[in-house]
């Protein structure tokens, strides 16, 4: 005997858009504030699938900090850089002029991929 089913659309897939123009936003109100509290900071970069345009939604965004120096080591630092509160992931690498240097010849691609970014 034939059984006879109802063809229902799934509710559990939902389509979302990632609106790169909050990120960006939330961003640029970060380095803002960063770069007006905090005196040592050289230079901020954001790299990684916003700036280059692959993002997606669930996609965190990229920072380096360089600051001029500190006493204290790398893992340690990112605390004090932290944003209190973010739209969306952040991988935040807190590093000194002369670990940045560095990381140039320690690790090129992922240097690249920092410069690759844009400064904000």
């Amino acid at each position: 005997m034939p059984v006879s089913a109802r063809n229902e659309s799934s509710t559990s897939v939902r389509i979302r858009y990632a609106d790169p123009d909050p990120i960006r936003k939330a961003v640029r109100q970060y380095a803002d504030a960063l770069r007006a509290s905090r005196p040592e900071v050289r230079s901020l970069r954001w790299f990684g699938s916003w700036v280059n345009g692959t993002a997606s939604v669930g996609s965190d965004v990229d920072l380096c900090i360089v600051v001029a120096h500190s006493d204290q080591l790398r893992r340690d630092r990112l605390v004090e850089y932290l944003p209190e509160r973010f739209p969306v992931g952040i991988d935040l690498f807190v590093l000194t002029e002369e670990e940045f240097s560095s990381l140039r010849v320690e690790h090129p691609s992922f240097a690249a991929a920092i410069d690759a970014g844009e400064e904000v």
